[in-house]
């Protein structure tokens, strides 16, 4: 079922970067808030059950996560670096900091503090979305140490949960602390390790406390920040019983494998398949053909991606398939 979840979170976030709203909010941020919730139940998944015991297990932790990121992420960068060098679309300019920052990935979780953009039109990276990845990479280091030191989780997740609140309160940066920054983010990846571990008393915590005292606050005293505390809020509230439910489901659907496999492509190639709309000079709307045509594209790379890719590297991991 988590096959489903990720790709339908992918498709979200792409309907985002094509400028669909729901009631005003971006509904690709939260969908980002599930995806790192999700991310954190994998990986406990992975470290706890799969993984096996014994001195080298941060390492072996460590290669699965660089060989599920970086593979399909840089079959994806060689596609879209050889659009721009056939296209000159968006009169792209590389230097070597700039794709190195690019191809580290980490980088791209600071593109406020430093200039990782290589096109000057759109003035981006060449992943826009990636910058989301650097923030999990960071958070796979942190989740490996603290699986290993159990007694230092429940004071990481306090204190990043007072950074999310912080932010939100918009004392410190709302959309840094509270969406971007792993600081304000990593309770968001351990909610889904004690989901996890079927420990349901701390996320459902988190749950009631947002959706039953921060919600009605910030609605009637109309404090939400101006960025994405609508957004995060119901990425937690929804994400947490979805997550929850899943985990304990025994359905089993066709192609969940996959649709889990294509969703991470999906995610690294819309934008690309977004540029390559506008190369073409179609009218770009939000016309169902116009979505219909991203969707195709990003679907087509990603498949490309996943059969001659993936399928090589896969071998290469310890990590087993997930529901």
């Amino acid at each position: 079922m988590f096959g489903y979840l990720r790709f339908f979170l992918a498709f979200v976030v792409m309907l985002s970067h094509v400028d669909v709203r729901f009631y005003g909010m971006n509904p690709g941020v939260s969908a980002v808030v599930v995806f790192y919730i999700l991310a954190g139940y994998v990986v406990s998944h992975l470290y706890h059950d799969i993984l096996p015991d014994g001195k080298y297990k941060l390492f072996y932790f460590l290669k699965d996560r660089i060989l599920r990121i970086f593979p399909l992420y840089l079959y994806v960068i060689a596609v879209t670096v050889l659009f721009l060098l056939l296209s000159d679309f968006g009169d792209p300019h590389f230097t070597f900091i700039k794709t190195l920052n690019n191809l580290l990935i980490v980088p791209l979780n600071y593109y406020m503090y430093i200039d990782s953009a290589i096109l000057t039109e759109p003035k981006w990276w060449l992943i826009p979305p990636a910058w989301s990845l650097g923030t999990e990479l960071q958070a796979y280091i942190v989740l490996a140490l603290l699986f290993s030191f159990q007694k230092y989780k429940r004071t990481f997740v306090l204190f990043s949960f007072i950074i999310y609140i912080l932010a939100n309160f918009s004392i410190i940066h709302p959309d840094y602390y509270g969406y971007r920054f792993l600081v304000g983010v990593l309770f968001i990846f351990l909610i889904g390790t004690y989901i996890q571990k079927k420990e349901y008393k701390f996320p459902y915590f988190i749950w009631g406390f947002i959706l039953f005292v921060l919600v009605p606050f910030f609605y009637f005293t109309d404090s939400f920040s101006p960025t994405y505390t609508r957004e995060t809020f119901l990425g937690l509230v929804v994400g947490i019983p979805l997550v929850s439910f899943l985990s304990r489901t025994k359905i089993k659907l066709p192609f969940n494998a996959l649709l889990g496999s294509l969703s991470y492509g999906l995610f690294l190639s819309h934008f690309l398949a977004i540029w390559i709309l506008h190369y073409f000079k179609i009218h770009f709307s939000l016309q169902i053909y116009d979505i219909f045509f991203i969707f195709f594209i990003a679907n087509l790379i990603a498949l490309v991606g996943v059969k001659y890719v993936e399928k090589h590297i896969e071998p290469l991991r310890m990590l087993k398939k997930t529901k």
